[in-house]
């Protein structure tokens, strides 16, 4: 018999370091890591929240802007 997984209620002080994380820049993938979440779940409660999380792509430009000749360069 399969048990039924319930999911965390989010507390003030979760979205509380949600926002801390946006200050901070982080993106969607490290905010899920920081508070022991999913991805889906974070992404939802910034959104209804209005919190700005970085998106990847954005994340990935910063890095390439930084030092464009060696981010991301792979050998083949």
């Amino acid at each position: 018999m399969k048990t039924h997984v319930t999911s965390r209620s989010w507390t003030a002080s979760d979205i509380s370091k949600l926002k801390e994380l946006s200050a901070q820049g982080a993106s969607v993938v490290r905010a899920a890591a920081a508070l022991n979440r999913k991805t889906s779940a974070v992404a939802k409660i910034a959104r209804r929240e209005g919190i700005a999380l970085a998106g990847t792509r954005k994340l990935k430009a910063n890095l390439r802007a930084l030092d464009p000749l060696a981010a991301f360069s792979v050998s083949r």
